[in-house]
């Protein structure tokens, strides 16, 4: 069931933590959080499609595909996030939350999907 509902629970569960952590930063709903959001939940969407689609193709490829996305999220975050925490040239705590509780959250969601989906087969 969860797997069958991953978008929502995704989406949902990631505006509701977006909601939450905008109400308790001292910098509010910025432009930055917003896009880590984004950003997060994005990849992580298209993560799950693109292993969801290969499953059956590509089962014994599906391990390094998963490194590979998740790399994929690195490299974004230090192509597109990384200068933009980094304009004071220091990274706080909130900045490194910024990323990292998308980041968590969106990736645990995904992972426990596709778990579920690929042990049922």
């Amino acid at each position: 069931m969860f797997e069958k509902y991953f978008y929502r629970i995704l989406i949902s569960l990631s505006a509701f933590l977006f909601c939450v952590h905008g109400l308790i930063i001292s910098s509010g709903f910025s432009f930055v959080l917003f896009l880590s959001y984004f950003i997060n939940v994005f990849l992580a969407v298209s993560g799950y499609f693109i292993i969801y689609k290969l499953r059956l193709k590509h089962p014994e490829k599906l391990g390094f595909i998963f490194m590979g996305l998740s790399g994929l999220k690195f490299v974004v975050f230090f192509i597109v996030l990384q200068p933009l925490y980094n304009e004071d040239d220091n990274m706080s705590i909130i900045e490194f939350g910024m990323f990292f509780i998308p980041y968590f959250v969106t990736t645990s969601t995904e992972t426990i999907a596709l778990a579920r989906i690929l042990n049922k087969e």
